[in-house]
């Protein structure tokens, strides 16, 4: 089974990606989903939350996650402390859904930053880097409810996170993002045809 990692920055266009995966049957584990799942169910990940973020960071259904992402977005070293507690609950979560017995082809996880994590990146065959001009993302994110300098604030903090040079001995594929529907869709077939 190939497994197949889909990325991109912040507004490029990977969620896109996945929904046009699933509706062609395609197993796609979303890790931002999969994220929220884990901080309301996993005691542990909650646990480990708020002895460094403060039980204020919980939440019945899971975190504050305005909470977290203006500390996060304020301190590096708040984000580096973030990703090394959540990273290994990620992990086992994409491991477990890769070694479910099933007769697929190939499986995908759609991830934010695979360069944040290089463990998960290590379970991956290849990398789908999804890619849309700045402006474009720009206004994605806005059009999202985002004030322009949260998203800049974003785009930023993502900068160069989906360099293909950030994933040696990986395959890379690109899809370009820049708003026709049309061309996104011709591209994913042209590769899913080559895998299959």
């Amino acid at each position: 089974m190939l497994k197949i990692g889909i990325t991109g920055s912040i507004g490029a266009g990977k969620s896109f990606i996945g929904r046009l995966l699933r509706t062609r049957n395609f197993p796609v584990l979303d890790a931002d989903r999969k994220i929220h799942e884990l901080y309301r169910d996993s005691a542990g990940l909650r646990a480990e939350m708020a002895s460094f973020f403060g039980e204020e960071s919980l939440t019945p259904t899971g975190v504050n996650s305005a909470l977290i992402a203006d500390r996060v977005f304020a301190d590096a070293k708040a984000r580096v402390k973030l990703e090394q507690i959540v990273y290994p609950y990620l992990n086992r979560a994409v491991a477990d859904f890769f070694a479910e017995k099933v007769a697929d082809k190939c499986r995908f996880v759609e991830a934010a930053l695979f360069s944040r994590a290089p463990e998960l990146v290590k379970m991956l065959d290849e990398i789908w880097i999804v890619d849309a001009p700045e402006n474009v993302r720009l206004e994605r994110l806005v059009d999202r409810g985002l004030s322009e300098s949260d998203a800049r604030r974003r785009i930023e903090n993502q900068r160069g996170a989906c360099a293909p040079e950030l994933f040696p001995g990986k395959r890379i594929r690109t899809i370009m993002n820049d708003g026709d529907k049309l061309h996104v869709e011709r591209q994913l077939d042209e590769l899913l045809n080559g895998l299959l």
